[in-house]
């Protein structure tokens, strides 16, 4: 049986991320052709009583909800977030912090494992060239989450997911003293080709020069290289437990590279675990074989960098 599954509940982002899919999407306005989804309960009970029934989680599975979307956006978070406790359940959750879900609606957060804030810098320059947010407002937000789940019984890990550019290495700093005033963890970690072709481009050096141009002004690649010369090393630091990705419609995904544009099958046409572990196996051999070296690339946000700036 599968002890996590990461999923999204909603199909909308409202960050405009230039190196992330879903970003991409927001700014060419391809984003609106879509209708907006937001998983309500009764989809998400049928998704777990399936899950459990055919034995494919454990009773206690924790469930990350976050892939590409912006969890806070779903109305029906609270609901959520109140049935995985109910049902024993727990929860880890991603949140660029723009959106503050109805806390007098969420009646505890002891079953929390985590939360993570994603964070372009620590400035409004860095957000009006990412995320596009109230730099302010997200602060105010992440202090107010913080207070909120704390005061209903979380203690799990909570931290800033810092996406490292070159323009905002110098508000590592700032960002370090707000963690520590509210208590949480930084991470820094740099940034990447999100879900979009930048990876396999560059890699395969198809890359458009302007897009490459771009790119050399604000990621750093350096490291990419070093990750495949000590691949055992990484391979151990990279290690999770086996998981299953599903979209937001409740279909299986190759991984969490992928979303429900590339669903191979749905979850309510699986049976058991056994099942979902012989389609993922099926997947592995259609893939290009600098699948590893993406991989590799893609795995890197584990790896914390604060080292960097002796924090």
């Amino acid at each position: 049986m599968y002890t996590e599954v990461y999923m999204d509940i909603v199909n909308k982002c409202n960050a405009r991320c230039f190196y992330c899919k879903t970003g991409q999407s927001n700014l060419s306005g391809y984003s609106k052709k879509i209708p907006r989804y937001d998983m309500d309960i009764e989809a998400f009970d049928r998704l777990v009583s399936h899950l459990l029934h055919y034995q494919i989680i454990t009773p206690d599975c924790l469930f990350r909800i976050y892939n590409w979307y912006e969890p806070t956006l779903n109305p029906h978070l609270p609901e959520i977030i109140n049935y995985m406790y109910d049902r024993g359940l727990r929860l880890d959750m991603s949140t660029n912090a723009s959106v503050l879900p109805d806390f007098s609606k969420i009646h505890t957060c002891k079953h929390y494992e985590g939360i993570l804030f994603s964070m372009p810098g620590f400035g409004q320059k860095s957000y009006d060239r990412i995320h596009g947010f109230d730099f302010e407002t997200v602060k105010s937000n992440i202090r107010t989450t913080m207070s909120e789940i704390r005061q209903k019984g979380f203690k799990g890990d909570a931290y800033i997911n810092y996406h490292l550019y070159q323009f905002n290495t110098d508000e590592v700093y700032a960002a370090k003293e707000f963690a520590d005033e509210v208590g949480i963890r930084l991470h820094t970690m740099f940034a990447y080709f999100n879900g979009t072709r930048g990876f396999s481009e560059y890699i395969n050096e198809t890359m458009p020069v302007e897009m490459m141009t771009r790119a050399s002004k604000d990621l750093f690649f350096y490291f990419v290289d070093e990750l495949l010369k000590d691949k055992e090393k990484y391979d151990e630091i990279f290690k999770e437990p086996p998981s299953i990705t599903l979209s937001e419609f409740c279909n299986i995904l190759p991984g969490r590279g992928s979303n429900d544009e590339d669903a191979v099958a749905s979850i309510f046409d699986m049976h058991s675990a056994k099942e979902v572990e012989e389609l993922y196996e099926s997947l592995k051999g259609g893939r290009d074989p600098r699948f590893e070296r993406v991989h590799y690339w893609a795995m890197s946000y584990k790896l914390p960098m604060n080292h960097l700036f002796g924090i």
